[in-house]
């Protein structure tokens, strides 16, 4: 009897906003013990680091995050296999515009936030309302620190999450709420690869309706993780669970020739 066996394809892990690639290893490490090859970078790392001593971020945006980003899927590309790409937050919207890129064999999007074809239910206005009184005065060129505690948080990460965080900067949130249709953050469907996203059922950042909306828009198929909130993707509990998510999307990518 003849065998054939695929190698498995590597896995890029996109955070989202505040995180870093710690804040994503519970997902890496599960991912390893599967035997997948797993990215998971800081993007803006030195930058960020920097405000601990006084820097501001006024200089970082979604392109400079979608810059990092592309250069690490480029890197592992060349090494013959395209990677699986899997963003939490807003970092599926850095995923979805490497989709467009050829740069990923999968997209797996994880809490997405929603593309502006996407109706989210709350108008920008007001979404800028909370994050001015959760950030403060300013908040859109200024450093946020999402591992503070902060008024109206309505989906805080665990203590045990908010040590892997870092400040990041109020231009790239700013402009993650105000991304226009049509750009590369928001690819028109259908993706040319296999789309898969997942979501928590006690998400109060990204609702689970919001969730089912970007999966239609990509036909993308779904997965709900019961007890979920939005920063699942970094804690422990769901991490052998997501891990399984991603090997299925691995199995379903197209294979590189």
């Amino acid at each position: 009897m003849t065998h054939s066996f695929r190698r498995l394809p590597p896995v890029l892990l996109l955070h989202g906003l505040g995180g870093t690639g710690e804040t994503l290893g519970p997902i890496a490490r599960a991912l390893e013990g599967r035997g997948f090859s797993v990215a998971h970078p800081t993007l803006a790392e030195a930058a960020r680091r920097a405000t601990l001593s006084g820097a501001d971020l006024g200089h970082v945006g979604l392109d400079t995050l979608l810059g990092e980003a592309r250069t690490c899927a480029e890197r592992i590309a060349a090494g013959g296999t395209r990677p699986i790409i899997c963003g939490h937050s807003n970092g599926a919207l850095i995923a979805l515009a490497l989709a467009t890129e050829d740069l990923a064999a999968g997209v797996v999007l994880m809490a997405p936030v929603p593309p502006p074809s996407v109706r989210s239910g709350v108008p920008l206005w007001l979404q800028h309302l909370f994050f001015r009184v959760s950030f403060g005065a300013g908040w859109q060129n200024g450093v946020l620190d999402l591992a503070a505690p902060r008024r109206l948080d309505p989906d805080p990460p665990s203590r045990k999450v908010a040590r892997t965080l870092l400040p990041d900067s109020g231009r790239v949130l700013s402009e993650a709420a105000s991304i226009k249709p049509g750009s590369w953050f928001e690819p028109a469907p259908p993706l040319d690869m296999p789309c898969a996203v997942l979501a928590g059922d006690r998400d109060r950042i990204v609702p689970i309706e919001t969730a089912r909306r970007i999966a239609a828009r990509y036909g993308a198929e779904v997965h709900v993780f019961q007890g979920a909130g939005h920063w699942f993707p970094a804690e422990e509990t769901f991490a052998e669970d997501v891990a399984a998510r991603i090997a299925h999307m691995a199995d379903a990518a197209r294979p590189d020739t």
